[in-house]
């Protein structure tokens, strides 16, 4: 019987939206279907459903390999880099010499997607399906943009470029391609037109309930101690990546702006990446500084109890084409947080809000409407804790993987 093969480069270390949505699709498919292999760098196996076979991969690719390969791929054909990755080719030739030929493979992750396509040309397996996690091109836009050289711009540009191509050779040849949004599935076609004729499949970014956790009471008592916040103190929170399109110099700035008329108001910011820095930069230059707690990269787990302090949530990502197609799962984990949550207003988002306002919008970029956002959230306080009283419970009824079970079963027929 044909099995259903999902395959990533990942060890499922670091937690983040990637790593949920896999664990989600894998161990819910599994609930329904003993019939699932894991090929992976997976370290702990107890993150997975006991019903999954794993095949332990002995590939890896160094960050540099990583980016020469791709770079490579995009520019050059497939056989090009037959001689440069000799060892993972024939590494990875030896894991699915342990597949039968009629298993469906499907690749989770940007570079896992471009190993599907090369892995086929070398006809080492019939044909793959690629979930879409990330648009690369779109990074090295918004990067040009921000850019200050002509060098680095027409750089930026030529990597835009390659990244296109090998978007274009990875999805064309893939059997189906699965989307996390309309607004994705749009995009695509409209980019790519043979992807018209694929039998796509529609599997939102959407909630892991394996991820619901209880806040606990100690880390709660020990953040609040550890950095003095009292139960006088109005508490925004922002966790997530830091990254030139996550907007969390506009969350500062919006918080600045709003400050002085609220002397009650703090703002919390969990997590790190690229931008951490040059957001700490900022927070020194800000009149309301002492009162924004950059706080850095914290355990998973903790993050229900850092909900819990928080009397607002905000997920203040820039206007970019990655937010358009997807749905952060930072927004979905701060949905079910039963707090007020203030967040972008993309096309994604827009699909999951369809006749049903889960939360408090502004208009993305816009640095004035989201302290607009973040005033009426205190002022109107009580009002809005009603008004969203039941979006935890929707979103848990709603936007789980474990209603998408037929669209997953997909997968395998």
């Amino acid at each position: 019987m044909a099995k259903t093969v999902f395959f990533t480069l990942n060890n499922f270390q670091k937690e983040g939206g990637g790593t949920i949505r896999m664990l989600g699709i894998i161990n819910e498919l599994a609930r329904h279907n003993d019939e699932i292999i894991l090929m992976s760098n997976i370290k702990d196996k107890s993150k997975v459903s006991p019903n999954v076979q794993h095949i332990a991969l002995e590939t890896e690719f160094s960050p540099e390999e990583k980016r020469k390969f791709q770079f490579l791929l995009g520019a050059f054909g497939y056989s090009f880099l037959n001689r440069a990755f000799s060892r993972q080719l024939e590494s990875l030739r030896k894991s699915f010499s342990k597949l039968n030929s009629d298993d469906k493979v499907i690749f989770f992750e940007y570079l896992d997607n471009s190993i599907g396509y090369w892995l086929k040309k070398n006809n080492i397996i019939p044909s793959y399906i690629n979930d879409i996690h990330g648009i690369a091109s779109n990074e090295f836009i918004f990067q040009r943009k921000k850019a200050k050289s002509l060098l680095s711009k027409l750089f930026l540009k030529v990597k835009e470029k390659i990244a296109m191509a090998l978007d274009k050779k990875v999805f064309n040849d893939a059997e189906a391609i699965i989307y996390a949004s309309a607004a994705m599935d749009d995009y695509y076609k409209n980019l790519y037109p043979s992807l018209r004729k694929k039998n796509n499949i529609f599997l939102p970014y959407v909630l892991n309930n394996a991820n619901v956790k209880a806040p606990d009471n100690d880390v709660i008592q020990k953040i609040k101690a550890d950095w003095g916040i009292t139960d006088s103190d109005f508490v925004f929170l922002f966790a997530g990546a830091y990254k030139e399109t996550g907007g969390i110099q506009d969350l500062m700035l919006a918080f600045d702006n709003i400050a002085p008329e609220f002397p009650e108001a703090k703002l919390i910011l969990v997590g790190d990446g690229p931008t951490f820095e040059n957001c700490r930069t900022l927070k020194e230059s800000l009149s309301s500084s002492e009162r924004i707690l950059q706080m850095g990269r914290q355990p998973y787990n903790y993050l229900s109890s850092f909900q819990e302090i928080a009397h607002v949530l905000v997920c203040p990502d820039r206007q970019n084409l990655f937010s358009d197609l997807i749905v952060h799962v930072k927004y979905l984990d701060a949905l079910i947080s039963g707090k007020i949550v203030i967040n972008g207003s993309f096309k994604s988002v827009m699909e999951i809000n369809s006749g049903k306002k889960l939360s408090l919008l502004f208009k993305p970029s816009d640095i004035d409407d989201l302290g607009h956002k973040m005033k009426d959230s205190i002022r109107h306080y009580d009002t809005l804790r009603h008004e969203f009283s039941d979006s935890k419970q929707y979103t848990l009824d709603n936007l789980t993987y474990s209603n998408y079970i037929k669209n997953l079963n997909n997968f395998g027929h």
